[in-house]
């Protein structure tokens, strides 16, 4: 009789120990009861048999020894056996009690460790289960039907469309990972119906009209008037941080970036002498480089002088960047006589952007908005800082046209034109002259 193939007793299984590699040991009494040695020395009763048809035969772990006894091992053992002459694999239902039981705050804790996703996403997302699902947390997954998902989508709707429509695409996101994730043994998901499809069978999301706010050509002087107005205050007192509040808006106004990207910008990644700033690993995933107008170097340099931390719009306090600037902009808006959002400047600035003639492409990427995958030419398009910059300050120029200071703004560059042809030589500006009326 082989090494490994003998009629188990206690003692014998006792007496067996690790050779430095799996092993397994197989009963002679009970075909098809193994015992696996693991490389550690760790003993575990096993059924290794085929399901009638099947050419592989299938693992069904049945405990460890001797935590669990010989005679308890052949008696599972036997059940198990008998569920797999009927063509039961012991392990989907395994599978299926363990998808059947996972519950609702436990795929998501799985959804979450299994995404590669940004901090900010990852409290939207719990922002939702807290707010809108708490007393499903423990429900079981298997138990939230379509009607479920239907009248909390009602319920929800009627305190928020847009947070009704944001909380059941988290709800489909979770059932489409238990889809992928709880599956038999066959590949069959043990999650096949996706209840938050409902919404759709039944038109049942809500309809919710994009936001157009934004400042209109008429309202961009009264701004930014206040805007100043508000910082002029600040600095007067050295309310430092309400200067950098102000500096953020008026940054925002003329690049249209998003808010948190641009609150987290460190000053390792501005490089005042090539003119360009970089945001990393923005919300596209990308680094991308952008140029620095002249209207945005006033503003680096004035943050320079104000520095407190690593980032440019810096505080003293434990995350060492400031927080969105609501108080602030409430108080410029009521100076001002407006009504708008911090990510109303994005818009803004994209309206600016499109009166100025910027082409589609180069928006997009002055703003780094993806570009569809399927629009080819964009593939081959590579837009650098450098070629961004004349588009960048076309904005610029006529956002501060509307503004009321582009006649500042000429008298500066006007001023800088002089400086330049003052620091030449006699012949250069004879040359300079001669090029011109030529």
């Amino acid at each position: 009789m082989s090494d490994t193939k003998f009629r188990f007793t206690e003692l014998s299984l006792e007496k067996i120990e690790t050779n430095g590699k799996r092993t397994r040991y197989y009963d002679s009494l009970l075909s098809g009861l193994i015992l696996d040695v693991s490389v550690a020395g760790k003993k575990s009763f096993r059924v290794y048999k085929k399901i009638p048809g099947r050419d592989t035969p299938i693992n069904v772990t049945l405990g460890y020894f001797p935590s669990i006894a010989l005679d308890d091992a052949r008696r599972m053992a036997r059940k198990v056996m008998a569920d797999i002459a009927e063509g039961i694999n012991p392990n989907d239902l395994k599978r299926q009690f363990r998808a059947a039981s996972v519950t609702l705050k436990e795929a998501f804790d799985s959804y979450i460790e299994s995404r590669d996703l940004k901090p900010i996403t990852k409290r939207g997302y719990k922002q939702k289960m807290d707010c809108y699902l708490p007393d499903w947390h423990n429900k079981r997954l298997a138990d939230i039907n379509q009607t479920m998902i239907l009248k909390r989508q009602r319920e929800i709707t009627s305190r928020s469309p847009t947070q009704a429509n944001y909380t059941m695409r988290l709800m489909r996101a979770l059932f489409n990972f238990a889809k992928a994730e709880y599956k038999s043994s066959e590949g069959r998901s043990l999650f096949p119906e996706n209840p938050v499809d409902a919404l759709s069978e039944k038109r049942s999301w809500n309809n919710v009209k994009r936001k157009t706010t934004r400042l209109r050509r008429s309202q961009l002087k009264p701004f930014i008037d206040a805007l100043y107005e508000v910082r002029n205050e600040a600095a007067k007192y050295r309310q430092n941080s309400r200067v950098a509040f102000c500096d953020y808006l008026e940054f925002l106004t003329f690049s249209g970036l998003r808010r948190s990207e641009l609150l987290q910008l460190p000053w390792s990644q501005v490089h005042l002498e090539d003119r360009i700033f970089i945001l990393e690993d923005t919300k596209n995933g990308l680094d991308v480089e952008f140029p620095i107008t002249d209207r945005l170097a006033e503003i680096f340099n004035r943050r320079k002088e104000y520095k407190v931390s690593d980032y440019v719009f810096g505080t003293n306090s434990k995350k060492g960047y400031l927080t969105d600037p609501k108080k602030t902009l409430k108080h410029v808006c009521q100076i001002a006589g407006v009504k708008i959002t911090s990510h109303d400047l994005r818009r803004t600035f994209t309206s600016m952007a499109e009166s100025s003639g910027v082409s589609g492409y180069l928006l997009k990427r002055l703003l780094n908005h993806i570009t569809d995958k399927s629009d080819v030419t964009a593939g081959y398009l590579i837009l650098t800082a450098e070629e961004l910059k004349e588009p960048a300050e076309k904005v610029t120029e006529t956002i501060a046209k509307y503004a009321g200071f582009l006649d500042d703004y000429a008298d500066v560059q006007v001023g800088n034109l002089r400086s330049v042809i003052s620091g030449l030589s006699k012949e250069q500006r004879l040359e300079l002259l001669a090029s011109f009326m030529g």
